[in-house]
């Protein structure tokens, strides 16, 4: 990553900005004006979708490269290292690279691959960035989690005992509950995250959301099809709502779907025959719990060396 100039252009940070929704994201921010930092886990990758996005992007659109590996803590906290030393406000953060449903396997600091890439590297990006993020002025800083309707697979409080357990052994794993409780935590830490930054009188926002049932590569590495799919790019709209529209201007700590909020409590007794988008526009009880976000803020800080008490 470079110090390129930006002019009074918005900059905004896309995980897995390469392919999928991350890539169609990123065309909305570009779009719109933004300057795009694309967040890939090889500097290839990485290059290859930059020149892509802006050979079909409006004249005089900018696009950059940072190298970041989530299922590396210390790649993390290069990626925001090369971030924070252009001293550039960072207008949006689009937490959005992540793996789903994958056999059991421990990453290099020691996690389940789960949780280590879709919560605790995002988890520690955004909480690095936090500095030009506050910077941002005209418009406000947005941060913006790529969580999934997938957290209903995990419609309980979890279990941090059997977490620390599972980081360390396969016995008793469920890809696809380990998935969902992955996933819900991005909203909880969404939530406990918006509701920080209000206490200290921060203009910067947090909000999650449910992209839908989108056609991406993430179905045949977990190994199945997913042919009934929406596109990455009707995947994206929700995402590039919470980080430009003018509608959720000040409003943080919500989860959306479809570019709405989602406040509907899913109850599998009463909802579980309901079809995919009814059941799309509801989340779980455990996802609005106040005291289950404080309590994965906490985890989270201690898994990332962190200070719970700061932002």
């Amino acid at each position: 990553m470079n110090d390129t100039p930006t002019g009074s252009k918005p900059v905004a940070l896309v995980t897995g900005g390469n392919a999928g929704i991350g890539f169609e994201t990123c065309k909305g921010l570009l779009e719109a004006g933004h300057h795009v930092i694309v967040g890939a886990r090889s500097a290839e990758k990485g290059d290859a979708a930059v020149a892509s996005l802006l050979a079909g992007a409006p004249a005089g659109s900018s696009a950059e490269v940072v190298v970041v590996d989530l299922a590396s803590l210390k790649s993390v906290r290069s990626a925001a290292q090369s971030v924070l030393a252009t001293r550039r406000p960072l207008h949006v953060c689009v937490l959005n690279a992540g793996i789903m449903a994958l056999p059991w396997r421990k990453t290099i600091d020691g996690f389940e691959q789960q949780w280590q890439v879709n919560v605790l590297g995002h988890f520690l990006l955004c909480r690095l960035l936090m500095p030009a993020l506050e910077e941002a002025r005209h418009p406000s800083g947005r941060i913006v989690h790529v969580a999934s309707g997938a957290h209903r697979l995990h419609p309980q409080e979890v279990d941090y005992a059997r977490l620390a357990e599972e980081h360390q052994r396969s016995d008793g794993y469920d890809q696809w509950r380990a998935y969902g409780r992955s996933k819900l935590a991005n909203i909880l830490l969404s939530n406990a995250l918006a509701g920080r930054l209000e206490a200290v009188g921060s203009r910067v926002t947090s909000n999650a959301l449910h992209p839908g049932n989108v056609n991406t590569g993430l179905w045949s590495k977990a190994g199945r099809s997913n042919d009934s799919g929406i596109s990455p790019a009707e995947g994206a709209a929700t995402s590039v709502h919470l980080a430009l529209s003018a509608e959720v201007e000040g409003q943080s700590g919500g989860y959306y779907f479809q570019r709405a909020p989602v406040t509907h409590a899913y109850v599998e007794e009463e909802d579980g025959q309901k079809d995919y988008a009814a059941k799309s526009a509801m989340r779980t009880e455990i996802s609005m719990s106040a005291r289950e976000a404080t309590r994965a803020w906490v985890v989270a800080s201690r898994d990332v060396g962190m200070d719970p008490a700061s932002l």
